[in-house]
């Protein structure tokens, strides 16, 4: 079995199936053919370079950007203790057998995918101690009195958990569950497939010439004909490698295979990159680098960056964060510790940026020089740590004073 096979399995008709009488929410729809009369499951929708791309870009980006965890204080905030359920979930162990940025990514998977991400929450009083990934096929939800009802029906039987027990990623949508884009997706994947099968076609899969005689070979003499020109043996001018072939006996070379210019092949198949990145939310250019990607895109690639972190991924860390906080965290702890993704890393490319970040934080007393070196990943130096403002934003009255003081101390 495929890793889809086994975490995604199945197509995809449009999304969620709503049962507005019993306020169901499923999230596994059944599979229905598309208008370009092909069937799109995940995996074959894998298979398209644009969706793989945009899945790869965002998750690898998304699920490797460190997390950190703070407790608000008086003065701003602090780390957050290292022996914190959080912190053992989420940066070191959520389960028996995936590390933090597994379990991260296969959530971010299944999120960028489904719409939806799942995962079951051991608890251990008001401890969690376990956060185990759900297929989401086999999820489907449900509008209680108290809260969400979460039905995991599998070939073993059907298991039901309360909210409190499934740690949930949706994306927009009525709020109980995300929108799939490969189910919104389907008709834009279903002509991508239908493109890729038939440019395949157009390369091998089909007869590129015929010979044409007056007469009808009997099944003996078609046999020996096919046999005498796939084996060459038609003529010792006969050449391999596309080279003209002389034909005896009557018979009339013709070929019929067609120019890809006319099939606009290429231009179709370029089309359907926008079109699919358009449903992940996901910048063209940073899947694409065909001519004209970059047409209404910023010039540097610090900025592209930005735009990305700003337009795209961004929505899917507030997400983490705020699901996080909800689903791991007592009702009395949620006011008081938060969780945050450092972007640093991403940011760190814009070097003008940086420079004018910096200045203005440690020119106005905001951030000392060592803090801002710690960033940069400097190492800290002497008399580095004190907070400075520039002398010119004195006030007026006060610039005798500082006058005199400079000419004392040069004294």
């Amino acid at each position: 079995m495929s890793w889809f096979g086994g975490w995604f399995k199945g197509a995809y008709n449009g999304g969620a199936l709503t049962n507005k009488d019993e306020g169901l929410q499923q999230t596994a729809p059944q599979p229905r053919n598309t208008s370009a009369n092909v069937v799109v499951t995940d995996e074959r929708a894998m298979q398209i370079s644009a969706v793989f791309a945009c899945v790869r870009l965002l998750v690898q980006t998304g699920a490797t950007l460190p997390l950190g965890f703070y407790t608000r204080t008086e003065d701003g905030r602090e780390a957050l203790d290292e022996q914190h359920p959080l912190c053992q979930l989420l940066k070191y162990k959520p389960n028996n057998f995936m590390t933090a940025k597994e379990f991260r990514a296969a959530m971010f998977t299944q999120r960028v995918l489904w719409g939806n991400g799942y995962a079951k929450i051991k608890w251990m009083g008001e401890r969690p101690v376990s956060i185990t990934p759900l297929k989401p096929e086999y999820m489907t939800v449900e509008r209680g009195t108290t809260g969400l009802i979460y039905r995991y029906s599998t070939q073993k039987g059907e298991k039901i958990y309360p909210q409190r027990n499934i740690f949930h990623l949706k994306g927009f949508g009525d709020g109980i569950t995300g929108m799939s884009p490969l189910g919104y997706a389907r008709e834009s994947l279903g002509i991508s497939v239908a493109a890729d099968s038939t440019a395949a076609k157009s390369i091998g899969g089909h007869a590129s010439s015929v010979l044409e005689t007056d007469d009808i070979p009997d099944a003996k003499q078609r046999t020996q004909l096919r046999e005498m020109y796939s084996n060459g043996q038609i003529t010792t001018e006969y050449q391999s490698d596309g080279g003209m072939m002389i034909v005896p006996g009557g018979m009339k070379y013709r070929a019929i295979s067609i120019p890809p210019d006319d099939l606009q092949l290429l231009e179709s198949r370029q089309f359907q990159i926008p079109e699919i990145a358009r449903f992940f939310g996901v910048p063209t250019v940073m899947i694409d680098g065909a001519a004209g990607a970059t047409a209404a895109w910023p010039a540097s690639y610090e900025q592209q960056v930005l735009s990305f972190l700003t337009f795209g991924l961004k929505p899917y860390l507030e997400e983490w964060e705020d699901v996080v906080v909800s689903a791991l965290l007592q009702p009395s702890d949620q006011r008081s510790i938060y969780v945050e993704h450092k972007v640093d890393g991403l940011l760190r490319t814009d070097s003008a940026g940086r420079s004018a970040f910096y200045s203005q934080m440690t020119q106005n007393g905001i951030m000392s020089r060592n803090e801002a070196r710690k960033k940069e990943n400097l190492p800290r130096v002497e008399g580095a740590d004190d907070l400075t403002v520039q002398v010119n934003l004195t006030p007026l009255d006060d610039l005798p004073k500082v006058a005199d003081q400079g000419q004392n101390n040069v004294e």
